[in-house]
Parts: structure tokens; C-alpha cells; sequence
């Protein structure tokens, strides 16, 4: 597997990804392509030797009270890659980023019904915040706030 940013030639084979892995929650096209050139965005891939894009991060910064703040905006592995490391690496690799830009805390939100994605996080050190954001999801499920201090 090889891990490196992802840039704006990835623009269609994220999009892709996006929509095999949210089918009704992936990004469109023109956020992906945002997201892609700002400045307060990281985004890393994870490819097979061929090439192909079988998983990637979005990671985006903020100033909250003069404080930056970063936020897993997005998380996702094509399902046959699950369970072999790829996210815990891309996951890795943001936290890196984050931690060259400064970043001392990091936010995400997970589907309250989703154990599985909760437990992965925790594993990494990412703690659940008594937020609970009423029907977050365009589904109308509800999503927890979990969130992880960087040294």
C-alpha cells in the first residue's frame, strides 16, 4: 500500500470512493475539488501498487478562540481493504499533519448508530463528547462528537 496527499488528478477517483463508500452521504464533486486546493484542507490516499485510490482522509482547520482546531471531515476504505490497517495509517498521517501545523485538538463527528467507526476511533485515543448533534445526517440520524487532544 503506498500513502501520500492526494491532489487535483484524484478529483474523480475520490469522488468515486466518496460514493462506494457514503452512498447517501458522499461529497459532490465541487466540494471534493474545494477541498482539494484549500489551504486549511489535508487530504492523504491510500493506492494499490496499481494505482487505484482504495482509501483517503479529509482533514480540515479552523480558529476556534484564537485556538486551531482540526476536524477528520472525512474517512473512508472501499470494504474489501477494511480491517487491514488503511485507516488507522491515513488516520496517522493527519494527525502528523496536524501536529506540523500546530494543531493541539481534533474534532470529528460519527453516526451514533455506527459502533463500529465509534470503537476504531476510540482505539486511536479519540474520546465521545456529551454532544450529540440531532439528525446530522441527511438520513436523519443523529451523530456523537469524539474528539482527541495532540501533544
Amino acid at each position: 500500500m503506498n500513502y501520500c496527499k492526494a491532489n487535483l488528478l484524484d478529483l474523480l477517483a475520490i469522488e468515486q470512493l466518496e460514493k462506494d463508500c457514503f452512498p447517501t452521504e458522499a461529497f459532490n464533486r465541487r466540494l471534493i475539488k474545494n477541498l482539494l486546493v484549500s489551504a486549511n484542507t489535508a487530504i492523504f490516499k491510500a493506492t494499490e501498487p496499481t494505482g487505484k485510490i482504495i482509501g483517503n482522509i479529509v482533514g480540515t482547520t479552523k480558529k476556534e478562540n484564537s485556538t486551531s482546531v482540526g476536524r477528520i471531515f472525512s474517512l473512508c476504505v472501499l470494504a474489501g481493504h477494511r480491517k487491514s490497517g488503511v485507516a488507522t495509517r491515513l488516520v496517522q498521517l493527519l494527525e502528523e499533519e496536524f501536529c506540523l501545523r500546530d494543531i493541539k485538538k481534533i474534532r470529528l463527528e460519527v453516526c451514533t448508530l455506527n459502533n463500529v467507526a465509534r470503537a476504531f476511533y476510540e482505539r486511536l485515543g479519540y474520546q465521545v463528547m456529551s454532544d450529540i448533534l440531532p439528525h446530522f445526517y441527511h438520513d436523519g440520524t443523529d451523530a456523537c462528537v469524539m474528539v482527541k487532544r495532540l501533544p
